[in-house]
């Protein structure tokens, strides 16, 4: 009987003490325009220790497309991104997730591609973009 009090306590101390969640910041869902053809998630750790980083961009429906872990640790001053050709019919977000987010600072730019008249070929030029909060 002694046994199964004990366990029956381990188990509501565990229940209820919850388990540690990582943080995240998020950029709205964006769409660009019906030219739009590349998606960049941004971040940039502004602190002063190391932190590990996800960074992940979502379509319109909720689908992870692309994902990028900062080659595992993210150091103080440095910046993480991941980018990716998409569709122009769709909207996007990006999400970075870390165990604080306090000093991480990010943005989710869509680009389009446009003529560049002095060398024939295109470049892409921004068309929207937002913060990750």
């Amino acid at each position: 009987m002694r046994t199964l009090i004990i366990t029956l306590a381990c188990a509501a101390v565990l229940a209820l003490s919850g388990v540690s969640q990582a943080a995240q910041i998020a950029s709205p869902i964006l769409y660009g325009n019906e030219d739009q053809v590349f998606a960049q998630c941004i971040v940039v750790n502004s602190g002063t220790t190391p932190l590990t980083v996800t960074l992940k961009i979502l379509d319109s429906f909720g689908l992870t497309v692309a994902t990028d872990n900062c080659d595992g640790s993210l150091d103080a001053e440095e910046f993480c991104t991941r980018a990716l050709a998409i569709d122009n019919q769709t909207a996007y977000a990006c999400i970075a997730t870390a165990g604080s987010v306090a000093t991480l600072r990010g943005t989710l730019v869509l680009e389009e591609k446009v003529p560049n008249p002095s060398t024939g070929g295109t470049f892409r030029r921004p068309i929207r973009s937002a913060p990750l909060w």
